[in-house]
């Protein structure tokens, strides 16, 4: 559907309507809702090829996240520190490829929006992030033949048109146990996430995994779900930490939001960190190594993940040969808030 067929569908001009879509003014809030719902229930998409100069199409690849506060409940920007990461570094390893991005945040598992973009020639490939883990719209998608990057969210490409980047979360969060076990901790504490999503998957895997085979050297783990949150997390572990009797001497948290959420509850109470509590996180985010105590964490190489993902979906889209099942190794970082539990 063009432009003009559109606009004569709902009624209005065709300057009108371009107004509309773009922001532009003098346009009636009445008029533009009646341009959305056109919009929306048509399926329409402005066909953009036609602006191509001299033949030369623009190299667009799309970036889509559901890490946003409408999705997550989180009150202000961007609900994660790693797609804020990621949405730079990806910006940044597109232009060295030639090409510009686009960023777009959606509704949760909405691949009908995605499509849109495709559909209208606005990208030739694209970049996914945060979505659920198995999600049938999201594999609808990519049956579809569009060359997809999904990053931390199958454990395997299905498809010739798909490659999936992965951190070795699993393996990781095995280790992060059997640090805290090595250092003397036999009461631990998980702070994790019960969401469909692969990374809260793959270590809690690695957190079980870690506690059957180190069993006879732990007493307790407690798990917490705080969903990702420093808010939930400093509830969490301020809570816990109120009540009498014995308390986790070592926490280890699947970001490094909630391990910042747990140090700042375990700070208010006047716990020492690392003397009465030791805390190991997840991601290296970059204010972990500035907090005090500095944060030790296991450290994913966030610029490696985004130029492995806009380099497979290059291939992707030029039809060059590439790895379609990517995973990348994770660095344990030792700062300050690792100890030995006091005896």
């Amino acid at each position: 559907m063009t432009t003009e067929e559109l606009a004569k569908l709902i009624g209005v001009s065709r300057v009108t309507l371009s107004k509309a879509l773009n922001g532009g003014k003098g346009v009636s809030p009445k008029t533009k809702a009646k341009v959305l719902e056109a919009v929306e229930k048509y399926n329409f998409v402005p066909d953009i090829r036609a602006r191509s100069l001299a033949g030369k199409k623009e190299k667009i690849l799309g970036l889509f996240s559901t890490y946003s506060e409408k999705n997550s409940g989180i009150h202000k920007g961007i609900s994660s520190h790693f797609a804020t990461e990621m949405i730079n570094l990806v910006v940044s390893e597109a232009q060295k490829l030639g090409y510009t991005t686009l960023v777009c945040l959606t509704e949760k598992e909405n691949s009908k929006e995605i499509e849109r973009y495709f559909a209208g020639g606005l990208v030739q490939g694209a970049i996914l992030l945060g979505y659920e883990t198995g999600s049938t719209e999201i594999r609808d998608l990519c049956m579809k033949g569009y060359p997809l990057v999904l990053v931390n969210q199958e454990r395997d490409s299905f498809l010739p048109n798909v490659a999936v980047v992965n951190m070795d979360d699993q393996t990781s969060a095995f280790f992060a146990i059997t640090q805290l076990v090595l250092h003397g901790h036999r009461d631990l504490l998980y702070l994790g996430c019960n969401r469909r999503r692969l990374p809260a998957i793959r270590r809690q895997e690695g957190v079980s995994s870690a506690t059957e085979k180190l069993a006879d050297k732990i007493d307790n783990l407690t798990f917490l779900d705080c969903d990702f949150s420093e808010e939930k997390a400093y509830k969490a572990v301020y809570d816990l930490y109120s009540q009498s009797g014995p308390h986790p001497t070592g926490i280890f948290a699947a970001n490094d939001i909630m391990a910042i959420g747990a140090l700042s509850a375990l700070k208010d109470l006047k716990i020492n960190v690392p003397e009465d509590v030791s805390i190991i996180g997840f991601d290296d985010i970059q204010i972990s190594k500035y907090l005090s105590p500095a944060l030790t964490t296991m450290g994913c190489d966030f610029k490696k993940i985004a130029s492995s993902s806009v380099q497979a979906l290059d291939c992707l889209i030029e039809n060059k040969q590439t790895m379609h099942n990517i995973e990348l190794p994770i660095q344990f970082i030792e700062r300050e808030t690792l100890a030995d539990r006091k005896k």
